[in-house]
């Protein structure tokens, strides 16, 4: 009796295997005759049965026949995106296959469905469409998770969709990958700033200083956070670094010059002011800066003569000598930056006040006017 229950469970069985056998030749014939529809309900029948689950067959036609879908308009919806389970379905098919009886076609056509979505992808990527983008780029990304040039396109997706946990996750995977270009470093650095931690953001500057030791971009964004925190130490060593490796960039003289200043280093203020002017001729900033800290030192060492008692009369004559010739040595500079920039409502408040502490009424009176004139 037992023989005959274990026979006919054998049995049972084997005509289970048949029947789901006979969908995937069904799902093949509708899928040959262009009714994807029967084929699809056929081939997922098959592919969701226990019995040919594990078919390699069975996944391959599947892959077909959705590959069959992509691009009919008749049948379009089938499938929200029948591309991508092409590819699934070839992989899995490829995975199951230990007799290669699909392996090479669905190898060949894994290439070209993974080739399709990536198109896709920076398609919709250039078309704005940065949602669509970033789907396809995960697809592909389940599939080759290591591949740096999917990873660099899906960063800068999510950098456009402002998922800065995602653009984080696909530029760190990069830098995994030893995929290293000044531009992640800074991108990295920039979305911890956006989250409020700027060591955090040191921390890949600095990273990406090592790597790319010549690269001004690191140092100058490095800068900028340090010029935020007013950390005046820090802002020198980078400026120096920046400058060494670009010479002739006036802004990095001025801006070094203008830390120095914070700092009271008058001298090395004026000597990088004086380098920002040789390095751009022009610059307002830079002439306006250097006027106004020897117009300053001017006015301090007028103050103190001021204090001077009357019975100290040369004494006092030779301190206000001292703050005549500091205020001749501001008035070239901001000469200078009033020719540059003749509306600027500081250079003229300034020189209207260095033509009264030289003595120079009618310039004093000149400057007055134009600055009514102005309404400044």
């Amino acid at each position: 009796m037992k023989k005959l229950l274990l026979a006919a469970i054998l049995l049972l069985g084997t005509q289970q295997l048949v029947a789901q056998n006979q969908k995937v030749q069904s799902a093949i014939l509708y899928n040959r005759h262009g009714e994807l529809d029967k084929a699809l309900a056929a081939i997922d029948e098959a592919v969701n049965n226990p019995k040919t689950s594990e078919s390699a067959k069975a996944w391959y036609y599947r892959g077909e026949i959705y590959l069959g879908i992509f691009g009919n308009e008749a049948f379009a919806s089938l499938s929200k995106d029948p591309l991508a389970s092409a590819l699934e379905s070839y992989v899995r098919s490829l995975k199951l296959d230990t007799k290669n009886d699909f392996s090479d076609d669905s190898r060949r056509k894994i290439a070209s469905a993974k080739a399709n979505i990536y198109n896709r992808g920076v398609e919709s990527y250039i078309k704005k469409e940065f949602v669509k983008a970033l789907s396809d780029f995960e697809t592909l990304l389940a599939y080759d998770p290591a591949d740096t040039s999917i990873l660099f396109n899906a960063a800068l997706t999510a950098e456009r969709l402002n998922d800065n946990k995602k653009a984080a996750g696909f530029f760190n995977k990069l830098l995994d990958q030893n995929y290293k270009k000044p531009a992640i470093y800074q991108t990295l650095a920039q979305i911890s700033k956006e989250e409020r931690d700027t060591a955090k953001a040191i921390e890949y500057l600095v990273l990406g200083r090592k790597e790319f030791p010549s690269e001004v971009g690191l140092v100058i964004d490095e800068l900028n956070i340090y010029l935020i925190q007013g950390r005046q130490k820090e802002v020198i060593q980078n400026l120096d670094a920046a400058i060494k490796l670009d010479p002739s960039n006036a802004t990095l003289y001025f801006a070094l010059g203008t830390a120095y200043d914070q700092l009271k280093d008058k001298e090395k203020a004026a000597i990088n002011y004086q380098k920002a002017i040789d390095n751009k001729p022009n610059y307002f900033d830079a002439y306006y800066n250097l006027g106004a800290l020897f117009f300053n030192e001017g006015a301090e060492l007028a103050n103190e003569a001021n204090k001077i008692p009357f019975n100290q009369q040369k004494k006092y004559e030779e301190a206000v000598k001292k703050a005549k010739d500091v205020f001749e040595k501001a008035r070239p500079f901001l000469e200078k930056a009033h020719e540059i920039d003749p509306k600027d409502a500081n250079t003229m408040a300034s020189l209207q006040q260095l033509y009264a502490q030289l003595k120079l009424n009618d310039k004093a009176l000149e400057m007055k006017k134009k600055r009514d004139a102005a309404g400044k």
